[in-house]
């Protein structure tokens, strides 16, 4: 059944999710750069959603809630694969194969790495102060 409540929580943090990125982008641009708010959004998103899934899965005091509005709002409206593919295909499209490729290998190595590094860390830091 449709939670109404859920989707509107939900779509509250898209929308926090959504400025960030749009904050990221705008202060990072695309220009020449393989540094930029998309990539940045990426990373920041797999590292966040790498302490989320830990706290919902290891720790389970998360409502559903909030841990939709956190995985399915905030971080699924700031990662932005769909961007990362257009930037990839403006990038091939004007023949800058080298740019459009290292743009992949960059960001898909950096994002699931700090996901990786952001459940290590909190694990880290969750034994630490709450064991």
């Amino acid at each position: 059944m449709i939670n109404l409540y859920q989707i509107f929580i939900i779509s509250i943090f898209a929308a926090l999710g959504a400025i960030f990125r749009y904050v990221l982008v705008l202060a990072y641009p695309f220009n020449d750069n393989i540094l930029n708010g998309v990539l940045l959004a990426n990373v920041i998103g797999c590292f966040m959603m790498g302490i989320l899934l830990y706290l919902v899965n290891q720790m389970s005091f998360m409502n559903d809630t909030i841990r939709l509005g956190l995985i399915v709002g905030f971080v699924g409206s700031l990662t932005t694969f769909s961007s990362f593919g257009g930037y990839f295909f403006e990038l091939f499209e004007g023949r800058h194969f080298a740019k459009a490729f290292l743009h992949v290998l960059v960001t898909t190595s950096l994002s699931l790495a700090s996901l990786f590094i952001g459940y290590w860390l909190i694990s880290q830091l969750s034994s630490r102060f709450f064991n």
